[in-house]
């Protein structure tokens, strides 16, 4: 299934260089895993139960967790625990 978890996004916001230097590693990692970022979530079913799951790989930035990680992760849980999920 697709993510159901979106961020809003402001394209027009000023960047200083730490976060001009943090998304062309982040871009660098985006090419070379293929991977929008850290953590992959989505839903679907197992035997015919709903579920939502989340899932991390090493492989993008050492499977490091900051803020928009965590924030992904709360909104998918919360997200499943509002359709009473398992």
């Amino acid at each position: 299934s697709t993510d159901p978890i979106e961020f809003d996004r402001n394209p027009t916001k000023k960047k200083d260089s730490g976060e001009r230097d943090y998304n062309h590693r982040l871009h660098s990692y985006q090419e070379e895993t293929g991977l929008t970022e850290a953590v992959q979530t989505g839903t679907g079913q197992l035997n015919g139960i709903p579920l939502a799951i989340g899932v991390m790989d090493f492989k993008f930035i050492g499977g490091s967790m900051g803020s928009v990680v965590g924030e992904k992760i709360t909104r998918l849980i919360e997200y499943a625990t509002k359709k009473s999920y398992r």
